[in-house]
């Protein structure tokens, strides 16, 4: 479902197999951190597995992704996809890039949550 008018920096929130994903663009900080919490609140009402937050968009990001992202993970398993060099970069520097999940693309995530069976 595309909903880039609903909430800024979100261009779309779906089901794919036994995960939801977010996927995030433009830029992540202060700004928008709210509307992407609501879409992330609005997943959590949907489904019951992990989240996955697909990054293949987003142009920037500070602190406030990295805070969003362990409140999360806090509740729910969280996965990140197609992770950009400087939010990677602000997860290594704060020692949270060995405790999330991170993947080159959802398909991979979804197999990974799947346990690597084929999904239908």
């Amino acid at each position: 479902m595309d909903l880039s008018d609903h909430w800024l920096g979100v261009g779309a929130s779906y089901a794919c197999g036994p995960l939801w994903v977010i996927e995030l663009k433009g830029d992540f900080d202060h700004e928008n951190v709210n509307d992407v919490a609501e879409a992330t609140a609005h997943a959590a009402r949907e489904h019951d597995g992990p989240i996955a937050f697909d990054m293949e968009a987003l142009t920037f990001c500070d602190s406030s992704l990295l805070n969003h992202v362990l409140l999360v993970a806090r509740r729910r398993r969280v996965l990140l996809v197609a992770v950009p060099p400087a939010a990677l970069r602000l997860f290594e520097v704060t020692g949270t890039d060995g405790y999330l999940e991170m993947f080159e693309r959802v398909e991979d995530a979804v197999h990974a949550v799947a346990g690597g069976e084929e999904l239908p």
